[in-house]
Order: structure tokens, then C-alpha cells, then sequence
């Protein structure tokens, strides 16, 4: 009798012991649900072919070219590789984001699921135990791992504003290769480039939403809300479109103080902006130079509602005519 019941003993205790092997199986097994198909591009490849991009073989190239026309083909052809290439990076670091964060939840849970319905069939008092804790471990795991490491919750609120920071940061980068090479010279745009690379990290976009949470006006009786990232993107474009009409530094001038009784009203970030670019006022007193950098970089980083975007577009027309 007793021999009966010490080999069902060790028979359960096998069986679950297969068990938990098996559920281990299945979460080391568990492919990532990534939800995004298959690209046909070898991007690999694409990365390679593009090293010369960024390893200053095409930078060497470019400095030592003294036509202008074609300084702007070499550095439009730079620019654009490095664009390439981040986006390329972006794209994978967003896929892996998904797609690893998906793996542990569905493979733990599938593993909690098997050990608790093990645990509540097992009639073993130590098997029941041993399973009971390798059930809470998986569980309290996967908690952990949801919480510390995957933001679980919190990661397509991250991945949007990562889109819209980068998008944002692009901007500038678009607007600079409609310039000459002398106004727009390679290095700047690696200033640019780089400020779009680092917009697309988690640090950066936990940065941005709690920024944005805090951020008021300073004066209490104007309550702007924030524009969508889409919808400032659309402000902006539009703006831009319309400082194209501007050629002449007399009508940057004309511009930079047409705008200067509407920055007491911008929020504290853009008259920070302002007053690091131009300290000394000088866009105000015939320094054209001053004024295109302080028009282009207000511009980039207003909340085009619809009453600052007027402004802008009704001082671009008088400074047009």
C-alpha cells in the first residue's frame, strides 16, 4: 500500500516536473509578437552601403569641393544618407521595443496560466507548493519586468511622442537644405542631425511628456493648450512656406521686428531661445544675421495655435510687400 503510494507520489511529482520544464520551454520558445511584417529590404546591407556617410569619406569629399552648386548636391546627398540611416535605426529600435515587451507577456503569461491550473490539480502537498511558487515567481516576474523595464503601459504614449519629436526635430533639417551651402553649411546640419537622432530615445520623450505636463504660460489669463504634434507640425509647415517668399535681409529685418511686440506673449522657453541666440537685441538694430537665426528658431519652436500662427503669416505678408 505504501509502495503504491510513494510511486503515485513520484509519478505526480514527474509529471509536474515535465510540466514545468514544458511551460519553460514554451516562454524561452514564445516568439516575439511584433506586430509588424516582414521587411523585404535588406537593411544590413542598406547600413553598409551607407558607412561612407558617416565615416567622413563623404564629408572629405564635400570640404574639398569649392563650387558652390555643387557643395549644396554633396551636402543635400550627406544629409539625406544620415537620414536614412537613423531612420533605418529608429525603425528597428521601435519594432524590438514592441515585439521583446510582447514575448515576456504572452510567454508569461501563458507559463502562470499552465503552473496555476497544475497547482490546483496536483494533489501532492509538496508538489502543490513547489508549483505555487514557481507560479507567483513567473507572475511577480513578469510585474517586474512590465514595470521597470518595458513600461508596459506607458510605451505607445513614449513611441508617439518619440514620432512627434522627431518629426519636430526634422523641421529644421528640411528648412536648412533650402539654403546655401554658405547659410546652411554641413556642419550645422550635423547639429541638426543629431538633435533628430537623440529625439528618438525613451530618456528624451519621458523628458518631453513630463515637460509638457508642467509647462503653463506665464501670464494666468491666457490658457493655451498644445497643439497635437500633427497639427503643429501642419503650423509650422505652413509658416515656413511663407518665409520662402522672404529673399532679402531687409525683409528678415523688417520681419524680426514686426514679431518683437508678440514675444512678451510666448511661452518662457521661446524668449529663452530668443534671448540666447541674440542676447544683445542686435536682430533689431540691422544685424540680418541675427534675425534669420532668431526668426528660424522661434519659429521652431512656437506652439503655432491659431492666433500665433496669424501673427506670423499677417507679419510675412507686410514684410513681403
Amino acid at each position: 500500500m505504501n509502495i503504491g503510494r510513494r510511486g503515485g507520489i513520484r509519478t505526480r511529482t514527474r509529471a509536474a516536473g515535465f510540466a514545468v520544464l514544458a511551460c519553460c520551454g514554451l516562454l524561452v520558445a514564445c516568439a516575439p509578437i511584433r506586430g509588424y511584417p516582414n521587411d523585404p529590404e535588406d537593411t544590413d546591407a542598406t547600413l553598409t552601403a551607407l558607412a561612407p556617410y558617416f565615416n567622413g569619406i563623404a564629408e572629405k569629399d564635400y570640404l574639398t569641393t569649392t563650387d558652390a552648386t555643387l557643395r549644396i548636391a554633396k551636402r543635400n546627398g550627406i544629409v539625406f544618407a544620415r537620414l536614412r540611416g537613423y531612420d533605418i535605426a529608429f525603425a528597428d529600435f521601435e519594432k524590438r521595443l514592441y515585439g521583446d515587451a510582447n514575448a515576456v507577456t504572452l510567454g508569461s503569461d501563458l507559463v502562470g496560466l499552465v503552473l496555476a491550473g497544475l497547482t490546483a490539480t496536483t494533489g501532492n502537498a509538496a508538489t502543490k507548493s513547489a508549483l505555487g511558487a514557481a507560479s507567483a515567481g513567473v507572475i511577480g516576474a513578469k510585474s517586474a519586468i512590465d514595470k521597470d523595464l518595458y513600461y508596459q503601459k506607458t510605451i505607445p504614449a513614449l513611441l508617439a511622442q518619440m514620432e512627434a519629436d522627431r518629426l519636430t526635430a526634422k523641421l529644421p533639417i528640411v528648412a536648412g537644405l533650402r539654403l546655401s551651402d554658405a547659410d546652411y553649411p554641413l556642419m550645422q546640419a550635423y547639429i541638426d542631425l543629431d538633435a533628430y537622432k537623440n529625439a528618438g530615445s525613451i530618456p528624451a520623450a519621458i523628458n518631453a511628456v513630463n515637460k509638457d505636463a508642467g509647462n503653463a504660460k506665464d501670464k494666468a489669463a491666457i490658457t493655451i493648450q498644445r497643439v497635437s504634434a500633427k497639427t503643429q507640425l501642419q503650423g509650422i509647415v505652413s509658416v515656413r512656406e511663407q518665409l520662402t517668399t522672404l529673399t532679402t535681409d531687409a525683409q528678415y529685418l523688417a520681419l524680426a521686428k514686426a514679431m518683437q511686440p508678440f514675444l512678451a506673449d510666448r511661452s518662457l522657453q521661446v524668449r529663452q531661445l530668443v534671448k540666447t541666440i541674440d542676447p544683445n537685441g542686435l536682430r533689431l538694430s540691422g544685424n540680418a544675421r541675427k534675425a534669420r537665426q532668431v526668426i528660424n528658431a522661434w519659429i521652431d519652436e512656437d506652439d503655432v495655435i491659431p492666433a500665433n500662427q496669424q501673427q506670423w503669416l499677417d507679419a510675412i505678408a507686410a514684410t513681403g510687400k
